[in-house]
């Protein structure tokens, strides 16, 4: 994705917007206002609007009067309630002089009310006052900041279908009165409230008709990004949803929106990892921390471990592990809770590992088992454990290795909340002690073959089935060996594995051959030679121990033939 690549390197490169730098009209104060207000940054939107008032003259009166509107929102969600007061005054002031009483009449009785998000307190006053604009036949655009107030108040109450038609009729409202920035807004709320009410057509529609309007940045952005969501939910428009996301990303970044920034950045990096682009994947997640970064979102420290394991996956091993000791050591500082840092420490150990560094592999796992303890979270104390116990089996410590695994049961015992990572870790620990000669291990592995039983997971049970059979041969009990083997096939064919299910198979034909069983091996090996859609591997496998087999019995031809059959395989 080359082009992606480009867009991205650019957000990452282009420099923060100065906040300081104040646009020449009153005009574009007004968008760089509001979209200030959008990245919930309230003492620039106030600043930029009182500079917006202060290159009023010449301005058109709608500007203005927005001008003022900024104003009383934010300073209401600063808590300068007083200052909100005056600017309402000057508003005020300003639609009567220009000959909009009703206007004026309104705003004066409800105060700063239809400046805020209404709640449901607000709603009687709100729903009265409709009714009577109403009756009095008001202007679209007058009824319209009624119908959008009391339509934001009735969504926070869960009544999205009334909210609905109403944020319906305050569209059609400001587009009659002529009001492009309260249009904007509207359309805006309207098209996410047609995505909670699975409206998802209409609400593309309503997002492109925002889209066609002179809006300011970040409500451009937010359409492009609603568009993205909604193309990459349908799992057909992967194309587009990624240029949506890009064109969104950009939007924000421009515009300093930095949690819209973030959430489309995530959704590019995302779309990329499912499209299998490892790298672009990895840029988009960088310029997502970048992004949280300069904004200072709370989460930060969460993106970062998402670069990490998403550079682990692109296996950028080096670079995960410079970005995930950062992310550490900036969870240290930052007093993070044990559980956060102990998925830190176990992507970190991760990134060691494919580094070939054990031992600092070992001592992240560990120092991951302990932070998982204290945070109460037994079940992830221990897949810890077995990732500790699997390496140090890897490394021929396997005495070591059995202690973590008895361990790892240990701590999965006490999760209450996980049924899943008790039969794993009864499954490891069994298989380890039946490969040290301990048949101890075959309790082991028949409480997990139950467990998996009882929770339903057939694929799981026939390969603890599995595994309980090699144990099986390892313990030197061939025939009982042939039989486990064989009953893990059954297994995995009823749990639509036929390839799982031809490899068991294969293993109690090796095991009967090993044991001198040997015509039964080559019944076996046909067997397995005979089911349909078999892989090449496999093929190659059953006609070469077939052929061992053969060789047995003296069938020199037969074996030959087999032989043959194999390489004709292997040769593809």
């Amino acid at each position: 994705m080359p082009d992606t690549e480009v867009r991205l390197r650019e957000v990452l490169t282009a420099a923060a917007p100065d906040p300081g730098t104040i646009p020449a009209s009153a005009r574009d104060c007004l968008d760089r206002a509001y979209e200030a207000a959008y990245a919930e940054d309230n003492l620039g939107a106030l600043f930029f609007a009182r500079a917006g008032l202060e290159r009023a003259a010449g301005a058109d009166t709608d500007t203005v009067l927005a001008l003022y509107s900024v104003l009383i929102a934010v300073s209401q969600l600063a808590g300068r309630h007083s200052d909100a007061d005056g600017y309402l005054t000057a508003r005020i002031r300003l639609l009567r002089e220009t000959g909009q009483e009703m206007q004026a009449s309104v705003e004066e009785d409800l105060g700063t009310l239809l400046f805020r998000e209404a709640t449901e307190r607000d709603l009687p006053l709100l729903e009265a006052a409709l009714e009577q604009l109403a009756e009095a036949k008001a202007p679209p655009g007058v009824l319209a900041d009624l119908q959008l107030a009391v339509a934001v108040a009735r969504s926070r109450t869960g009544t999205k279908p009334q909210a609905l038609k109403l944020l319906e009729q305050a569209v059609q409202g400001y587009a009659a009165g002529r009001r492009p920035d309260s249009l904007s807004g509207a359309l805006m709320y309207l098209a996410h409230t047609y995505v909670v009410t699975d409206h998802p057509r209409r609400a593309i529609a309503t997002a492109d008709r925002l889209l066609s309007l002179p809006a300011n940045r970040a409500l451009l952005a937010s359409m492009w990004l609603l568009k993205a969501n909604l193309a990459a939910g349908s799992g057909e428009h992967d194309d587009q949803a990624l240029d949506y996301a890009l064109t969104a990303l950009e939007l924000y970044a421009a515009c300093g929106a930095r949690k819209g920034a973030v959430s489309a950045a995530v959704l590019v990096a995302r779309l990329s990892a499912a499209a299998g682009d490892g790298g672009t994947s990895v840029l988009a997640w960088r310029v997502a921390v970048q992004q949280a970064e300069r904004g200072e979102v709370h989460e930060e420290l969460t993106l970062r471990l998402a670069l990490g394991n998403q550079l682990l996956e692109a296996e950028e091993y080096e670079l995960a592990r410079e970005v995930l000791e950062k992310l550490l050591e900036r969870q240290e500082r930052a007093n993070s809770g044990p559980s956060d840092i102990a998925r830190t420490l176990m992507s970190l150990g991760h990134a060691h590992r494919h580094r070939g560094r054990s031992a600092d592999a070992l001592e992240c796992w560990r120092h991951a088992v302990s932070e998982f303890n204290a945070a109460g979270e037994y079940a992830e104390a221990s897949r810890a454990l077995l990732a500790i116990g699997t390496l140090l089996s890897r490394e021929n410590r396997g005495s070591d290795a059995i202690v973590c695994l008895e361990a790892a049961v240990a701590a999965a015992r006490k999760a209450k909340d996980d049924d899943t990572v008790l039969p794993q870790a009864l499954h490891a620990l069994g298989h380890a002690l039946c490969e040290a000669g301990d048949p101890d291990g075959l309790a082991q592995l028949d409480e997990a073959i139950r467990l998996a039983r009882e929770y339903g997971a057939s694929w799981h049970e026939a390969d603890y089935c599995d595994t309980r059979a090699r144990a099986l041969w390892a313990l030197e009990r061939g025939q009982a060996a042939v039989a486990a083997a064989l009953h893990a096939a059954d297994l995995y064919a009823a749990a639509d594995d036929p390839g799982s299910a031809c490899n068991a198979e294969l293993f109690a034909a090796h095991v009967l051959a090993e044991t001198g069983q040997t015509s039964a091996a080559v019944t076996i090996f046909r067997m397995v030679l005979d089911q349909p859609e078999i892989s090449r591997p496999l093929v190659v496998a059953a006609n070469l121990g077939l052929a061992g087999a053969l060789d047995e019995l003296g069938r020199k031809r037969a074996a030959d033939r087999a032989r043959r059959a194999a390489q004709e395989a292997a040769d593809g």
